[in-house]
């Protein structure tokens, strides 16, 4: 369900002196060293609470959601050959694997890391990337229900590509958060009712790529904003019972936060949102553990993608489930994380994306080595986080 946002992006952007050299500045800010092992993460604040109970124990559970996310999805033009039926083109078998584990939640989102309009301007493939719009059909098929559209290559094509590629969502229902195409579009707000309980999202992405972003269309990619986030934060926490929100940012192939991830996440932390979900990397990072009610993971890494590289083929599937309170209280039950694998290039042409603990099954000799791995990666921070081989 959709509701009127309060806040007109326009009146915020003026009272803040908000200008695009801030944003550029704070886009360059990005690339900064990984966090290592010995440095705090965020702030002294940060608590692992997995062994914490607190009083809100005392409150009976009256209502709950479950929330499922996938990383990248990228379609390179080996992904979308295979996709080629030859009158058309089906991605539907690639998530034959896991399908029935993303269905199985009340909310699932993914990050549709390219724009859909293939049958307007041709599939494309790196460094302009540009999917047939069958990839929507097939991540609806699977059990998604809302994708974040805001990411480094949403103006691959300019402004025409990206209004196409929303055009390519809105035809097909499929809910979308983080590019726009007007400011009326912007300012409703992207709300997913479930039982009594309300879930909304927003998204930001880091940057273009250093494509242009028209100074009158600004709706078009919502960039990260340090002194807007809170804002858009707060008066959506008003409409909402859980907030989650999606960053495009970080150092690719890095295992751990680099400085920029660890102050944008904390800044959305500090403005009350729920749940904070990372990504760009292509690799995955790990999992965080504000308080009670906050969490979040720094990079999901890719899902279905056309990269050769190993740690490019590990995903997985994040499981976040909250719960409502008698006392109207909502807290953080749970976090659950199941590695997948993305078969594909150069080991085969035919994609498919399956549970990391099958993978052996198809040929992948270390896929055990790979689990017990990330099993250490993503706790790096938190053991409130259960790594697991198949969700329910």
């Amino acid at each position: 369900m959709l509701k009127k946002r309060l806040n007109n992006i326009k009146l915020i952007s003026l009272f803040l002196g908000i200008t695009f050299l801030l944003l550029g500045c704070q886009s360059a800010s990005q690339e900064g060293e990984s966090v290592a092992e010995s440095e705090e993460v965020g702030s002294e604040e940060v608590v692992d609470t997995s062994e914490e109970n607190g009083s809100s124990s005392d409150y009976e559970v009256v209502d709950s959601v479950t929330i499922r996310s996938i990383g990248d999805v990228l379609v390179h033009d080996t992904v979308y050959y295979d996709a080629d039926t030859g009158d058309g083109y089906s991605f539907d078998h690639m998530f034959d694997g896991v399908r029935p584990y993303l269905e199985n939640a009340d909310i699932t989102t993914a990050n549709l890391e390219m724009i859909t309009a293939g049958s307007v301007f041709g599939p494309s493939t790196y460094p302009a990337f540009n999917s047939p719009e069958e990839i929507i059909d097939a991540l609806q098929n699977a059990g998604v229900d809302i994708v974040n559209n805001a990411t480094n290559h949403s103006l691959d094509l300019g402004a025409d590509g990206a209004y196409a590629s929303i055009n390519a969502l809105q035809e097909r229902d499929m809910m979308y958060v983080g590019s726009y195409e007007s400011w009326e579009d912007y300012n409703t707000s992207r709300i997913i009712e479930v039982g009594d309980m309300s879930v909304g999202f927003l998204s930001y992405a880091n940057d273009a790529n250093g494509n242009y972003l028209p100074e009158d269309q600004e709706y078009l990619l919502s960039l990260i904003d340090l002194d807007l986030i809170p804002l858009e934060v707060e008066q959506l926490n008003t409409e909402v019972d859980v907030s989650v929100v999606m960053f495009h940012m970080g150092n690719e192939y890095d295992y751990l936060p680099n400085t920029w991830q660890l102050e944008v996440m904390q800044t959305a932390r500090d403005a009350g949102a729920n749940f904070i979900l990372g990504g760009h990397p292509h690799v995955l990072q790990p999992f965080i553990n504000y308080n009670e009610s906050q969490a979040g993971m720094f990079s999901h890494g890719n899902f279905l993608t056309g990269q050769y590289e190993i740690d490019t083929k590990v995903g997985g599937i994040t499981e976040y489930t909250f719960n409502k309170l008698g006392n109207g209280e909502v807290v953080l039950d749970s976090m659950r994380f199941m590695p997948t694998f993305n078969f594909g290039m150069p080991e085969t042409p035919v994609y498919s994306v399956v549970p990391l603990a099958d993978a052996d099954e198809y040929g992948l000799a270390q896929a055990s080595e790979l689990y017990a791995e990330l099993e250490q990666r993503m706790r790096y921070y938190t053991n409130k986080v259960e790594v697991v081989e198949y969700l329910d």
